[in-house]
């Protein structure tokens, strides 16, 4: 890509930078300049000396990398942290995240939650986040104020009778006009699950996502109960029930992803279907392994995800790849998911999966300045031969020492730029005692 030369704003420099882009390019002692929040040119030159004119970062000793992509969150549910482990999915969400969220369901409760999964994010260099939940207005409002770049999908899950049907598409409306003045936020229409909707508002929401050109993010053959139960209801497959529907000729973004035949993986690699992999919270909820490897070879983009902190528990995405890797590895044998291949996932790939990679997911000119400093010089780093194997099998979110998106520092020195960390801290630790007691009383009444 290339973009017109313009004033230089900040500069991050001495680097060993790992760019992403189609080659793959590794820059040692790069220069990275940046213009109007995105990158105006990245060139090699030992004992560069920075304009004391412009904002300078010293990342001498360390690497550089694209921000992390995080492909499926629920942000706006971070205070439910760890309320309801041990479980399986069905009982997880009927019997405490449901009713939890009939009671809680309100713009503060998403707002603190999602300052607070900011927080975690930019702390563990997660640049781009692809979310799903209720009042998303919040979200949106919320992680712009705190700089993270976003995909806001505003949800409707019918069954959880948190929002009304009637009030839906009004509500659509009125978000999609809101989060206009945003910059670092995109739309998108997030209906729950094939099971979380009837057929007649699945219909709807694909029209709608084709009269406004939305991008649809969904679950998709998260358990085998759900797959089987579309099977006996309807005589099709959740694959093949949505290509009746025409949800496949829009962008889509499917989470999980675990309950698909060989035919249902081709289907999905011959459309691009982005798919997210939430590994930690699969395994957690017993639910099985999404196919990455297959799904990767017949031509699907894969992006990482946390799902969220509900049912990981954190956003940990160094923690994530690590995890997800060596389970790809068990089902499929050592080697088939390569590390290389997995920091693809992280980013470029993370990025063309979301339909972002024209913004975002590697670092060349023109493109977002999104990116994250990585301090190496922690004993879990040392010595370290291959960059790749680093990230994956070896990198802490403690690495982490700046982060940056569109050009602004939000992380440096691993000191917080635009937030009060200790005050979202203490208001997300009042609300946890809260929660708790409510929690306790619902599950008394049964």
């Amino acid at each position: 890509m290339t973009s017109e030369k313009k004033k230089i704003d900040s500069v991050v420099w001495g680097a060993t930078v790992i760019t992403m882009d189609a080659s793959l390019n590794v820059i040692s002692d790069a220069v990275i300049t940046i213009s109007n929040g995105k990158i105006q040119s990245i060139f090699s030159q030992k004992d560069f000396t920075p304009s004391n004119r412009v904002e300078s970062i010293d990342a001498r000793g360390c690497l550089v990398m694209p921000g992390l992509i995080n492909g499926h969150t629920h942000v706006g549910m971070t205070l439910l942290r760890g309320i309801a482990d041990d479980l399986p999915l069905h009982d997880w969400l009927r019997k405490h995240i449901f009713p939890l969220e009939r009671k809680l369901g309100n713009q503060e409760f998403v707002s603190l939650g999602t300052r607070l999964a900011c927080l975690e994010m930019i702390r563990s260099g997660t640049t781009l986040f692809n979310d799903m939940y209720y009042f998303e207005e919040a979200t949106a409002k919320t992680a712009n104020e705190m700089g993270v770049r976003s995909i806001c999908g505003q949800t409707y899950v019918e069954i959880s009778g948190v929002e009304k049907a009637s009030e839906v598409f009004k509500k659509f409306d009125s978000f999609f006009s809101e989060i206009q003045k945003y910059k670092l936020i995109t739309g998108a229409l997030a209906p729950h699950s094939i099971y979380g909707l009837s057929e007649k508002l699945w219909i709807e929401m694909v029209a709608y996502a084709r009269q406004h050109d939305l991008m649809i993010h969904t679950h998709l053959c998260e358990t085998k109960e759900e797959v089987d139960r579309i099977k006996a209801e309807r005589g099709v497959s959740p694959i093949e029930w949505f290509d009746s529907i025409g949800l496949w000729e829009r962008k889509t973004v499917c989470a999980h992803a675990i309950e698909l035949t060989s035919a249902d993986i081709s289907f999905l690699g011959k459309r691009k279907v982005g798919i997210v992999y939430n590994p930690e919270s699969n395994l957690k909820l017993g639910n099985g392994i999404c196919p990455v490897v297959e799904l990767r070879a017949a031509g699907a983009p894969i992006s990482f995800g946390t799902d969220g902190t509900a049912s990981n528990n954190n956003l940990d995405l160094f923690r994530e790849v690590d995890f997800g890797t060596k389970i790809q590895a068990f089902k499929y044998g050592v080697g088939k998911l390569p590390a290389l291949e997995s920091v693809k996932m992280l980013t470029i790939e993370g990025a063309k999966a979301l339909h972002m990679d024209h913004l975002v997911g590697s670092l060349e000119e023109g493109k977002s300045a999104d990116l994250i400093v990585l301090d190496i010089s922690a004993p879990h780093a040392v010595p370290l031969y291959d960059w790749y194997s680093y990230l994956v099998y070896s990198a802490s979110q403690s690495d982490v020492r700046d982060t940056m998106v569109a050009g602004q520092l939000l992380m440096k020195n691993r000191q917080m730029l635009r937030c009060d960390e200790k005050m979202i801290l203490d208001e997300a630790l009042r609300w946890g005692i809260q929660i708790k007691e409510l929690n306790t009383l619902l599950q008394n009444r049964g």
